[in-house]
């Protein structure tokens, strides 16, 4: 019988863990395994992104709806599930399927479940993420196998606390359609005010943690330079209406432009001559692999994974977080040395092929999927 694996995640978006996982089913599929897709909500929720997005693949999806909060009733309701697919294994995706499995004991759970941290990226004390991240690192101690994306995730003091100890496994993704997108047809009004500009690119959720309001102020630092930068936000999120607010203070409103959400923004990076993550703090995000594949010239913070990725500067600039100076500075030595940029952007290019593609994610997950097997039917 073919491996049955119950993906569960409450998603509020398709951001890197989402992709990330959509990917992994994918490629489990292609192996000959029967990957299925559990999406957690709350009950005035309807199908989700994630939702429609898996079944667009071909992959099989259930969805379970409750209410908000530590909900023991949902907490059987997916292990009742789990049972009545006939699930070999649980894979979690996020820290509210974490926190509901971690509430039912291992005798009475019986399946084995493996979680993977995508984010752990909250950054200010006692906010709602930073108590949820807490209440997750009390729950992991009940699951079989915790996984992390990062070496960053993997050494989280709050891990240590509580005597976690994940096994490391990076993101990867498939070789993607990157020339699929037309910018200048998809957005031509945008495409006009871009013209014979330095075009910057970001991609991502609007969150504090991603740093975003240091990328405009390095644009508006930028601007006293002779090199004319605009720059493009492909995404939303909380932080929206106060980055809004930040770009007209800094007299940026003809140089920093808001698109909102787009599907599938990978498509858009060779129109651009340099992708930016300024965040402050990251796991291994979804979103520099692509831009790597895309070949496109990366700046990028020097936290999580990212540093390694880049190798340690050969495969893009890597700046302090936090640093607009710097990360101003940055962008204006991309735009005077493009030879230099682009001999960046080949190297990462190669490198993203080799070592960050989704068949050797997929496969490391099943090795951790066969022992864990195992060791439950001792």
């Amino acid at each position: 019988m073919k491996m049955r694996i119950l993906h569960v995640i409450d998603s509020d978006g398709l951001y890197g863990a989402e992709i990330v996982l959509l990917c992994l089913m994918e490629s489990q599929k292609q192996m000959g395994l029967h990957p299925m897709l559990l999406s957690l909500g709350d009950t005035a929720v309807g199908p989700k992104e994630i939702d429609i997005e898996a079944r667009e693949r071909g992959l099989n999806v259930f969805s379970l709806r409750f209410q908000k909060g530590l909900n023991i009733k949902g907490a059987f309701k997916i292990l009742e599930l789990a049972r009545s697919l006939e699930s070999q294994i649980i894979h979690s995706h996020g820290y509210k399927a974490n926190i509901l499995l971690g509430i039912l004991p291992r005798k009475l759970r019986r399946l084995p479940v493996i979680t993977t941290l995508h984010g752990w990226t909250s950054t200010r004390l006692f906010s709602k993420i930073w108590f949820y991240e807490w209440l997750d690192a009390f729950a992991l101690k009940n699951l079989e196998e915790v996984v992390a994306v990062s070496s960053e995730i993997q050494n989280n003091a709050r891990l240590k606390i509580f005597g976690i100890h994940p096994a490391v496994i990076n993101n990867g993704i498939p070789k993607l359609n990157i020339n699929d997108g037309d910018f200048q047809h998809e957005f031509p009004e945008l495409s006009k005010k871009l013209e014979n500009k330095f075009k910057i690119l970001w991609i991502g959720r609007l969150s504090p943690e991603k740093g975003v309001d240091v990328l405009i102020r390095a644009v508006s630092i930028a601007v006293s330079s002779s090199i004319d930068p605009c720059l493009v936000l492909m995404g939303e999120g909380e932080e929206g209406p106060s980055l809004r607010r930040l770009a007209e203070k800094e007299d940026l409103t003809d140089k920093v432009h808001f698109t909102g959400y787009c599907d599938k923004a990978f498509r858009f990076l060779p129109y651009f001559d340099v992708f930016v993550l300024p965040s402050y703090s990251e796991g291994l995000p979804i979103t520099l692999l692509e831009a790597m594949q895309a070949g496109t010239p990366v700046i990028a913070t020097k936290v999580g994974e990212i540093a390694k990725i880049l190798g340690q500067g050969r495969c893009g600039t890597l700046v302090g977080a936090g640093d607009s100076v710097g990360l101003a500075k940055a962008i204006e030595e991309v735009y005077r040395d493009k030879e230099e940029a682009e001999a960046k952007a080949a190297a990462a290019k190669d490198l993203v092929f080799k070592e960050y593609h989704v068949e050797r994610m997929a496969n490391k997950y099943l090795e951790q999927y066969q022992n864990l097997i195992s060791q439950n039917k001792k």
